[in-house]
């Protein structure tokens, strides 16, 4: 009894261990994904620690390791030049993956067109993420729909779509506000400064000013609340509010920490010399205000500080000076003009062009539910034949082997019989028994003839019998697709199994050597089937879906492993001189 527990309990421990190592992996990903969107760069050194493991794990695996890998390269603001990966990983998670998944999946894919300057096909992709959203269950990634909501913001401010950018805005804002990120709700909100000053709501953009600037205060940030108030100097200009444009002066200047102890404000934010321009001009201080244009001018705000040392020159009474500046503003203005036409012509193409690729889409999809029934049983056929190719193949295969087994058989009885016979044969002849030993010598040389006639028999090998395999229903079929005689040019996976078990039936020989040794991949073995059906490389390269390099490798390895000979152009003549031996 005791012997029985314990053989239970090690039984156990052995169970719980193996399990333990299988999901090692799993859990591995999920302390990845638990930094990820704090520690980006961190996540993607861990992950490439794991690269050498991932030939070992499943495919699922693979899969979430590849999604995490690819979420990690957008927090780190990797530039995706492809949208391959994210095509594939949307596809195996649509069917395998959590709402959350689909949600990740489809805003990585929207990222990839985003980059690669498909700003519509981004767009279309975002709201397709946004449908895969339960907002409603506990677990919902608020993380990756806050960033889908701040990328559509950024796309409909470069479209020039105010309104939708406010919606982008506000939803971006309540995601973020599930966080409990004071902080972050209040700069979310803040840039809805853009959309309303493209709207010309001056007052409203005023407002959120203020509105985050006192926010700001109230949490202590008094250095990033004095931050956001450098725009509102120019629109109190603009309202004729002196008072409160010295205000917000004084506030920017002196609690933002953007200047140094030259004057000179932090990089990237020099379009503030031009408002300090406008703002000594108000003040009627022209010589600074001069100063402040002409040093806006080295960092090219060509435009607004023409139209100040215009206005500088008049304040002066200088004409020359100022129909000097008044012609450099008109030219600055066309050339600004120019530039947000060539602009919004390429957002109107780029438009169009998904337009009319949804139009296409759609008219495919019509076709494709039309012809849904067809070829549902159009594949259903096929895999039906192939399961009896492959039965019947089998049972062939089985009689082959009992045939063999059973000469191999009669053989050894042969043999055994025969060294019978030649040791009664010794021992006779030492005895004179004439009449017995040419008998026996007789039977030795039927068994002879016997071993001989049956070793020729095991030794057969298979013949090929290629003009039957070209004259084959689906090697014609390859040939119409190869002509573009068909309505589906390029072969589906099953029309290849077909191909294959076709060649397997009628070119045994041949098929034996590509499975023997260093066994073919699939597209060494398609490519090679090709080749001797006389397509040339560029039929191939379209029926298998591959670039032209992955060819042209796939028949180098082809040629090294058959033939030992490490090269591509050779592979055809090797082929053909094999068939020319079988």
């Amino acid at each position: 009894m005791k012997k029985a527990i314990y053989l239970y309990v090690t039984l156990c421990l052995l169970t719980i261990l193996t399990g333990c190592g299988d999901r090692q992996m799993p859990r591995e990903l999920q302390a990845v994904s638990e930094i990820i969107n704090d520690h980006p760069d961190s996540a993607l050194v861990l992950l490439d620690s794991m690269e050498a493991e991932k030939a070992t794990w499943n495919k699922d695996t693979r899969m979430r390791y590849d999604l995490l890998r690819m979420k990690a390269q957008n927090k780190a603001g990797v530039l995706f030049s492809s949208d391959s990966l994210a095509k594939t990983l949307t596809d195996y998670f649509d069917n395998y993956g959590t709402r959350n998944d689909r949600l990740l999946t489809r805003y990585l894919l929207g990222r990839a067109c985003q980059n690669m300057g498909d700003a519509p096909m981004a767009l279309q992709t975002y709201f397709d993420a946004i449908e895969q959203a339960d907002t409603t269950a506990t677990d919902c990634d608020y993380n990756t729909l806050m960033g889908i909501y701040g990328q559509m913001a950024t796309i409909f401010h470069q479209q020039n779509l105010p309104h939708d950018e406010i919606r982008a805005i506000h939803h971006y804002a309540d995601c973020i506000s599930r966080f409990d990120s004071d902080i972050g709700v209040i700069e979310a909100r803040s840039q809805l400064i853009r959309p309303y000053y493209l709207l010309g709501e001056k007052d409203s953009v005023l407002q959120i000013i203020n509105d985050t600037y006192e926010s700001l205060l109230k949490l202590g940030n008094r250095h990033d609340a004095a931050d956001w108030v450098g725009p509102s100097i120019y629109l109190y200009l603009e309202r004729g509010e002196l008072e409160k444009a010295r205000q917000m002066k004084e506030i920017f200047e002196n609690e933002s920490n953007l200047f140094d102890e030259q004057g000179n404000i932090a990089a990237g934010r020099e379009f503030h010399y031009v408002i300090r321009g406008f703002y000594d001009l108000a003040f009627h201080h022209v010589d600074s205000a001069e100063y402040h244009f002409r040093k806006a001018l080295r960092y090219g705000h060509a435009s607004d500080c023409y139209k100040g040392l215009m206005t500088v020159y008049q304040e002066r009474h200088n004409a020359d000076s100022v129909i000097h500046y008044a012609l450099l503003f008109e030219a600055a203005q066309d050339s600004l003009h120019n530039q947000m036409r060539t602009d919004a012509i390429h957002q109107m193409s780029a438009l169009y062009d998904y337009t009319r690729s949804q139009q296409q889409a759609e008219r495919e999809a019509q076709k494709a539910r039309t012809a849904r029934t067809w070829t549902v049983a159009v594949i259903v056929l096929a895999t039906l034949i192939v399961a009896i190719i492959v039965y019947y193949y089998r049972r062939s295969q089985a009689k082959r082997r009992r045939e063999i087994l059973r000469l191999d058989k009669a053989l050894s009885d042969a043999k055994t019989e025969r060294e019978g016979i030649l040791q009664e044969l010794t021992r006779l002849k030492a005895q004179d028994y004439e009449g017995l030993i040419a008998e026996k010598e007789r039977r030795e040389q039927e068994l002879e003839q016997m071993i001989a006639s049956l070793q020729s028999g095991s030794n057969r090998q298979p013949t090929d019998n290629l003009e039957v395999f070209a004259d084959s229903k689906i090697a014609v079929l390859f040939k119409r697709k190869s002509e573009d005689k068909t309505e589906r040019p390029i072969p589906t996976e099953a029309e290849w199994r077909l191909l294959e078990s076709q060649f397997c039936k009628d070119m045994p020989a041949t098929f034996e050597l590509f499975c023997a040794g260093r066994k073919l991949s699939s597209l060494e073995l398609r490519t090679c089937i090709l080749l001797i059906l006389g397509y040339p490389e560029n039929i191939i390269v379209k029926m298998t879906e591959k670039s032209p390099q992955a060819v042209t490798t796939a028949k180098t390895r082809a040629n090294e492993k058959l033939f030992g000979q490490k090269e591509a152009h050779s592979l055809k003549s090797n082929l053909l001189r094999l068939q020319n031996r079988v």
